[in-house]
């Protein structure tokens, strides 16, 4: 790797990051359309709730506006372990998420969730091509398994 690719990686991560906190931002303000700002017209969401796949920026944000209104008020978005990895115009970003809610008791903060967001570079702007969010199941019992503290 030459110095000049580090130094492209490491500003790539950087605005990589940067995203992912406008994301974190505009979650915690309800704010649909500017969470997916970033995602491509023709992105595929596998999320942890139904359906089972969504396609689309739109379909995207209709979810969000959906399910918001089931949020407290006040909330925080938390990821741990996030991990970016970056090879020319692909990038991943793994790691944790969940939702600090207040009061702390309310059903969005049940657990944490397993997310994957693959970006691709378009036109010189990283666009969110395909967004995984799960939990972990028992499968002997289809139930989800809550995971309240990491």
């Amino acid at each position: 790797m030459t110095q000049s690719s580090a130094a492209q990686i490491a500003a790539d991560k950087a605005e990589i990051e940067t995203l992912v906190a406008d994301w974190r931002r505009a979650v915690e303000a309800k704010d649909a359309d500017g969470l997916v700002r970033n995602y491509q017209d023709d992105t595929v969401l596998f999320d942890a709730i139904s359906p089972f796949q969504t396609v689309g920026k739109e379909a995207v944000r209709k979810i969000w506006q959906t399910v918001f209104p089931y949020f407290p008020d006040r909330f925080k978005s938390e990821h741990k372990d996030l991990t970016v990895h970056v090879d020319g115009d692909l990038a991943v970003v793994f790691g944790l998420h969940h939702f600090v809610p207040e009061p702390a008791d309310h059903p969005c903060g049940a657990t944490w969730m397993r997310i994957t967001v693959c970006l691709h570079r378009v036109d010189g702007d990283w666009r969110v091509l395909h967004e995984h969010v799960s939990v972990p199941f028992d499968p002997m019992t289809g139930q989800a398994a809550l995971t309240k503290d990491l």
